[in-house]
C-alpha cells in the first residue's frame, strides 16, 4: 500500500514541496512563521476531522496529533498574515488514512527541515521548531509502525479510496501554500 501511495501522489508531493520556501537560504523568521501559519490552517482542521472519524486504534492517532506543536511554535515569532482554516472533505476512514499518510510523511520529511531551520534561524524543537522535529528520535520508528499498519490494514479493493484521501490532502496543502506566499 505504501509504495502505491507514494507512486500515486508523487507529482502532488513534489508540487507542494516546491511551494514551501523553508529550505531556501533566504528564509527569515517571518517567512518561517508564515509557513507555520499556513500549515496550521490545514493540519488543525484535518486532525480534528481525523479524530472525529475514529480511525483504527492501531494507528495511534492521539499520539500523532501535531496541531498543538504548531500553536506552540508560533508563539516564538512575529505574527504573520492570518490564513483561514481549510475544511477537509474526507468521506470516511479510508480517505482519512490517506490523509494521515500525508501528515506522517510530512513528519518524516520534517527531520531534514528541522536540521535546516536550526542552522538557518537557530530554531530548536524547544524554541519554535517542535512541529518539524516531529517525534524526535522516535520519528523513524513511528513511520515504520505507520507503514506496517497501512500495509496490513488496507485491502486491495479499498486502496483507491485511500489514494483519494491522500490526493485530497496534498491538494489542500497546495491551495493554502499558493494562497499566501510564505
Amino acid at each position: 500500500m505504501m509504495s502505491l501511495l507514494r507512486e500515486a501522489t508523487q507529482d502532488q508531493h513534489q508540487a507542494v514541496e516546491a511551494l514551501m520556501p523553508v529550505m531556501q537560504p533566504s528564509l527569515t523568521p517571518l517567512s518561517y512563521a508564515q509557513l507555520l501559519t499556513q500549515l496550521q490552517a490545514v493540519v488543525q482542521p484535518l486532525e480534528s476531522a481525523l479524530l472525529a472519524l475514529g480511525l483504527p486504534e492501531t494507528f495511534d492517532l492521539h499520539q500523532r496529533v501535531k496541531a498543538p506543536l504548531l500553536s506552540r511554535d508560533l508563539q516564538w515569532f512575529p505574527a504573520p498574515q492570518p490564513v483561514a482554516p481549510v475544511m477537509p472533505a474526507l468521506a470516511g476512514i479510508l480517505e482519512g488514512l490517506g490523509a494521515l499518510y500525508v501528515l506522517e510523511g510530512a513528519t518524516l520529511g520534517g527531520q531534514i527541515i528541522s536540521r535546516h531551520v536550526q542552522e538557518t534561524l537557530g530554531v530548536t524543537p524547544e524554541r519554535g521548531g517542535a512541529y518539524f522535529s516531529g517525534y524526535g528520535k522516535s520519528t523513524g520508528r513511528m513511520w515504520q509502525e505507520f507503514a506496517h499498519n497501512m500495509n496490513q490494514a488496507i485491502p486491495a479493493a479499498d486502496r483507491d479510496r485511500v489514494i483519494t484521501g491522500a490526493r485530497h490532502t496534498f491538494q489542500l496543502f497546495g491551495e493554502v501554500f499558493q494562497e499566501v506566499p510564505a
